[in-house]
């Protein structure tokens, strides 16, 4: 197949460029680009810095390794909850009104997180962090969208997604720093004056507002049971390997079997299903999702391996994690540009193969490991993701008419976030399994090095798959009419 986007197959493409030209370009749209960037930044920023922090906030709380794990879960079961949600609300009440509520929201959580004196009450306000990142990432990508024409919507889509790889480097340099210097807390307390800064912008400065669809009424009952079936599959995917959570697994896939019916049979859908009918928009969210499971957790298994195998302080740890969204910063920089004028699913589906290399390394992940082999590993799976990520998203929100923008951009953010779940969730149920309640302490690290081989493995596995769909979904290309 031609990695240039053949005329025979991507006509529609051209005509949704043609028709979206009066939308203006980057340098008419600064400030939206300012105050998404902004807003990517500090979710890329809220999302990352909890790696680093993690080891020290378990041992303040004396929590188990699988409850350690659960403190980052929430957070992004959080999002997968949320976002398809809002993705309806922001395009009925308006894309800028959600976006002042995240931010605010995300000032709270994070407010809240710094001052915890309890796992509990902690797990309660980085749910929050996870409600208020799920209604800025559907926000934010839909205000991009919006606001740019087609034919430079990859490159824009590149330049945030590259600036949130800045905010994963920024969490890992500076909450190492804050984490080593002044305690964990501090690292929660950073984002706060920038999230001022971005609303004061957003208000004096971008005075439009986008109204996608007014006069559609909220499922609130499809949210329900979206957000029920959401919960059951990530917390029955932690216990798979118990009777109970084989239970609700099977419960969960029936509430999302509901919950299509249900879609199918109502005027106003939180999610149109027949969108599924699209392809290319199908394969390449797929292909999203198993991308996510892919790597999510990568950073989790060399931050333990780096702390608890090598005993490297949490300044030092971050300064070498950093390494992997530098690459993805710079890669999904580029990789956003060649999504306007070639093949985007060609090229994701090339980063994906880069990242299965790195997680096949990874599966030799040992005590003897030469550092050199783990910092190649890191470099790897961040080039190959960032590679992957603008084109599929430029394409994923590209195949759908504009009008579904808010629908195309919770989708990125569910399957993304459902996948990073699903991530997790495997890295927890194999650390259950191996390491059962056990805290990790030096004489459990061989258990702790092969649970951390075991998921590898598995990644492994979840990056094939999703390397197949993204080619697949590469073989045509067709915007869907509504």
């Amino acid at each position: 197949m031609s990695s240039r986007l053949k005329e025979s197959n991507y006509i529609e493409f051209e005509k949704k460029i043609q028709d979206n030209s009066s939308k203006g370009n980057l340098s008419k749209n600064k400030y939206v680009l300012i105050i998404t960037a902004l807003s990517y930044f500090l979710c890329g920023f809220s999302v990352s810095v909890i790696s680093v922090a993690l080891p020290t906030m378990a041992l303040d709380f004396a929590v188990s390794a699988v409850a350690q794990n659960w403190i980052a879960m929430v957070f992004f079961l959080s999002i997968a909850i949320f976002s398809l949600p809002f993705g309806k609300i922001s395009a009925k009440f308006g894309l800028k009104k959600t976006f002042y509520i995240g931010l605010i929201l995300l000032i709270l959580g994070s407010f809240g997180v710094s001052i915890s004196n309890s796992s509990d009450i902690l797990i309660v306000f980085r749910a929050l962090q996870g409600l208020s990142v799920a209604i800025l990432n559907v926000s934010t990508l839909a205000i991009v969208t919006e606001s740019l024409p087609l034919n430079e919507r990859g490159k824009g889509i590149g330049i945030i997604t590259s600036i949130a790889y800045i905010g994963l480097i920024a969490a890992n340099v500076i909450g190492g720093f804050l984490t080593n210097n002044f305690g964990w807390r501090s690292v929660f307390l950073f984002v706060i004056p920038f999230l001022i800064l971005t609303i004061l912008i957003t208000y004096f400065k971008v005075p439009n507002e986008w109204v996608l669809m007014k006069d559609d009424k909220f499922d609130y009952a499809g949210a329900l049971i979206f957000g029920l079936a959401i919960s059951l599959l990530t917390y029955g995917f932690t216990i798979m390997h118990t009777l109970h959570g084989v239970g609700l697994l099977i419960l969960s896939i029936l509430l999302f079997l509901i919950f299509g019916k249900w879609q199918l049979n109502i005027k106003f859908p939180l999610f149109p299903v027949k969108i599924l009918k699209n392809k290319k928009f199908t394969y390449s969210s797929i292909a999203a999702l198993l991308c996510s499971f892919s790597t999510f957790v990568v950073i989790y298994i060399v931050d333990y391996h780096l702390q608890y195998i090598n005993n490297v302080d949490p300044q030092t740890t971050g300064l070498i994690l950093m390494l992997a969204p530098i690459s993805m910063a710079i890669s999904t920089f580029f990789a956003g540009r060649f999504s306007d004028r070639f093949n985007p699913q060609f090229i994701a589906s090339f980063g994906l193969g880069i990242v299965f290399i790195a997680l096949i390394i990874l599966t030799f992940l040992n005590e003897t490991t030469p550092l050199s082999v783990v910092i190649l590993t890191i470099i790897l799976e961040g080039i190959g993701y960032g590679i992957f990520i603008s084109p599929n998203t430029n394409i994923v929100v590209s195949s759908l008419p504009d009008k579904l923008a808010s629908i195309a951009s919770a989708t990125v953010s569910t399957t993304r976030v459902i996948g990073e779940t699903l991530s997790l969730g495997i890295l927890t149920v194999i650390f259950a399994v191996i390491m059962g309640s056990l805290q990790i302490i030096p004489k459990y690290y061989p258990l702790l090095i092969e649970s951390s081989q075991i998921v590898s493995i598995l990644l492994a596995f979840g990056c094939l798959m999703g390397i197949i769909f993204s080619l697949i979904g590469g073989k045509e290309f067709k915007v869907l009419k509504i």
